[in-house]
């Protein structure tokens, strides 16, 4: 086929120029997408002031119960939060059953005067991801091994989702 569109070449200098070409396009393709704007990635949601205090309040009482702990020394600890708070509402049902028929309506339940508001019933805290500790007894393995435990029973995490290390 390409003695057709190029009779006068041999096989090497069609191979030579097709790869020439080939880089050529390469170039241009790469200069050409700096021309459009990257996507960028969506920034991580801000973490609202109720979502501090209770990061705030994990840090504090795991540095306290960590504190105590003999070995350990100062300590510093960040907690990392996934998600964010869930409120659940009360709601009222009812149900008529009326030959083989059933009907089920639920509303939310509300308190308050002229403005009526729904009765909040629970809220659900963000889920713990993930606990950094670093305390001046982290180098003694005994002392790092007892401070994965605390952390794993009191924040209800696996193993691999803290890090302990030494203070530095």
């Amino acid at each position: 086929m390409w003695k057709k569109l190029f009779p006068k070449m041999d096989k090497k200098q069609v191979q030579l120029y097709a790869i020439v070409i080939a880089g050529i396009l390469g170039m241009v393709c790469i200069l050409g997408s700096s021309f459009f704007p990257e996507k960028q990635e969506p920034a991580a949601a801000p973490e609202d002031a109720s979502q501090a205090a209770y990061r705030e309040e994990l840090e504090t009482q795991l540095t306290g119960m960590l504190g105590d702990m003999a070995g350990v020394g100062r300590v510093r600890v960040l907690v990392t939060l996934g998600g964010s708070e869930e409120y659940r509402y009360a709601q009222a049902g009812e149900r008529t059953v009326s030959g083989d028929q059933v009907r089920s309506s639920t509303s939310y339940v509300t308190v308050g005067g002229s403005a009526r508001e729904p009765l909040l019933e629970s809220v659900s805290h963000p889920a713990i991801t993930g606990v950094v500790v670093a305390c001046e007894g982290g180098g003694d393995d005994r002392v790092r091994e007892a401070v994965y435990q605390a952390v794993s029973v009191a924040c209800g995490l696996p193993l691999n989702k803290i890090y302990v290390t030494e203070l530095g």
